[in-house]
């Protein structure tokens, strides 16, 4: 694959529009204007292209087709993984074309999405190791810390199971006092 000649279709697209391109390297680049800019990087193990978008370079965020549809109400895209070049020259004409002027609302979507993103990825991982310290916990027979697991666990993603051993493990220790 011919990184350069892949993107040819966008830098062109891009130039158009009043960018330039900023920085450039095997694999990678960035397209910047006055108000916005783009970067592109190429997955050689995964033939992917991943595409950051944002207002200053310390603050970008991963263009996907998830966000496409939830912040710009765009479901073209909904069952791909990753945005081809074709599909961000698409959405650029359309519903995209706020991030291309600088709009400084879509910018705040933007960044609110990702950080509600990344909120719910770390409750899930918090949720896990819960999960995890539960399960260890009823193995070694040690209720009260299984009992602190599934307090600090999400109840409402508990299976039932757990909710069924929290009761024991709640009856045995009263048991031992």
């Amino acid at each position: 694959m011919n990184f350069d000649q892949s993107l040819y279709p966008l830098t062109e697209f891009l130039t158009g529009n009043n960018f330039s391109v900023t920085k450039k390297e095997q694999h990678y680049i960035e397209y910047s204007s006055k108000s916005a800019i783009i970067t592109i990087a190429y997955a050689n193990l995964e033939y992917l292209f991943y595409t950051h978008v944002g207002q200053k370079s310390k603050s970008l965020v991963e263009l996907t087709p998830i966000l496409v549809k939830d912040v710009f109400k765009d479901d073209r895209f909904q069952f791909q993984s990753t945005l081809t070049i074709d599909n961000l020259i698409s959405f650029f004409k359309t519903s995209g074309k706020l991030i291309l002027l600088g709009d400084k609302e879509s910018f705040k979507n933007l960044n609110e999405f990702s950080e509600r993103q990344s909120r719910e990825y770390t409750r899930r991982i918090s949720h896990l190791q819960n999960i995890q310290g539960a399960d260890n916990a009823w193995h070694q027979k040690d209720y009260v810390k299984f009992i602190k697991c599934i307090d600090r666990a999400e109840k409402d993603l508990l299976p039932e199971s757990y909710i069924k051993k929290y009761k024991i493990a709640l009856d045995k220790l009263q048991r031992q006092t």
